[in-house]
């Protein structure tokens, strides 16, 4: 009887042995959900498309993508960590939104580290610094002191304590010890649209918003928020080349599954999405939407970004005494 047991037991583990690679390899077998938690039309569902379109044929596979707005993407968040850890479906999720949510809110539904396996970066895109012709000054230390001699008396237009660009002058604001009033907008356009006017004297925004504007001299560029110089604007210096060493702001859109999804699947859509992004006709039409390809890193590399991205963000919140809601 024990020897049969052992016959028994024998042949189990053959078989478990013999499938697990064709397991594996099998993956996927059915349609692939992309989540993007914002309405269609916008730039995170524009990038998720794109990518899609590209991954069907190589996963052989549908790729959809579903809009699952609200709460500034807490309730597609919180739809993609609550779905089952099988690899088929993924959050196109975009920072800041995503890691300020614990910062911002009293209950996302979702914590950004815990509850997510990072797949890859899609994107980011860093932020130009403008102010109206009218303010006197051409260079970031100018408008840093043209500020400290006027405390309170500059305002610039916020579309948001949870955006990018609202967060970039709150750090601005920390790092170099400026008074600035927020004035509040309903978005982006009307806020650059009152930059332009002279409404408001600062703003920070994408090239694509501001661009046209600094190239015909309504607008004065007068920092960069990445490390370094940008490809679209490099006669603009970077705010950390100007006095403020460690000062960076980006914005990026990448993918993220279920914490617990099985390896082989998140490692499937990594080298997949990445040779997608790899792509000259990939990087071409990022390029052309005035974005940046992100630098090829690992899934565990994106984990890391994204716990370094909540720690300062978290730390920006409380120290500029913006209560969550």
């Amino acid at each position: 009887m024990i020897g049969m047991q052992w016959i028994a037991l024998f042949f189990a583990l053959v078989t478990m042995a013999a499938t697990a690679p064709t397991q594996a390899q099998s993956w996927p077998v059915k349609s692939v959900r992309f989540v993007v938690p914002f309405a269609p039309g916008g730039l995170q569902d524009v990038l998720a498309r794109l990518v899609a379109d590209k991954l069907r044929p190589r996963l052989g596979q549908p790729v959809i993508v579903e809009n699952k707005p609200g709460a500034g993407g807490d309730v597609g968040a919180k739809l993609v960590a609550n779905s089952p850890a099988d690899g088929y479906t993924v959050l196109v999720a975009s920072d800041p939104g995503f890691t300020t949510a614990p910062a911002l809110s009293k209950d996302p539904g979702f914590d950004p580290v815990r509850d997510f396996a990072p797949i890859t970066g899609v994107m980011r895109v860093s932020f130009l610094l403008a102010v109206h012709p009218s303010v006197p000054v051409n260079t970031l230390p100018e408008f840093v002191g043209y500020a400290k001699a006027r405390p309170g008396q500059l305002n610039f237009a916020s579309t948001g304590v949870g955006m990018p660009h609202t967060l970039a002058m709150e750090l601005l604001k920390q790092t170099a010890g400026v008074n600035l009033v927020p004035v509040l907008y309903k978005g982006g356009a009307m806020a650059a649209q009152d930059l332009i006017a002279g409404r408001v004297q600062a703003m920070f925004g994408t090239w694509v918003i501001f661009g046209p504007y600094v190239q015909s001299g309504r607008l004065k560029a007068i920092g960069v928020s990445s490390a370094a110089r940008s490809a679209k604007a490099p006669d603009v210096r970077s705010i950390a080349e100007q006095g403020y060493p460690g000062f960076e702001v980006w914005s990026w859109t990448g993918l993220l599954a279920p914490a617990g999804t099985p390896p082989v699947a998140i490692a499937r859509l990594t080298e997949e999405t990445q040779a997608v992004l790899a792509s000259p006709e990939i990087k071409e039409r990022i390029f052309a939407l005035g974005l940046d390809s992100v630098p090829i890193i690992s899934p565990a590399a994106f984990g890391e970004q994204i716990k370094v991205d909540v720690a300062k963000w978290a730390k920006l919140i409380r120290d500029a005494n913006i209560k969550p809601e």
